[in-house]
């Protein structure tokens, strides 16, 4: 779980530091430091909420594809390939 948050700050960092730079050199206007921290803030929490989510469904989305389909979903580390001469 720990991990989930040091991508999201990772993220987090990069966009802000991504942002003052636009500003700095893009726009040439700073704007107030209220709102790269609100919007900072946002981005942190959409990371942490879209990891969870990501996260969270693995292995749930082929279980619902095989009730869909009312077949198994192909495994591809499960395969066997038969590389010998046939046996009949």
């Amino acid at each position: 779980m720990e991990k989930l948050f040091y991508i999201a700050l990772v993220i987090t960092f990069l966009f802000t530091i991504v942002k003052l730079l636009e500003m700095k050199y893009l726009e040439k206007e700073w704007k107030p430091l209220k709102t790269v921290i609100r919007d900072s803030v946002i981005v942190f929490s959409c990371c942490v909420v879209g990891l969870v989510i990501f996260f969270g469904m693995n292995g749930t989305l082929s279980d619902f594809f095989n009730i869909v389909t009312e077949n198994k979903v192909l495994n591809p580390g499960s395969t066997q390939i038969f590389t010998d001469d046939p046996g009949f």
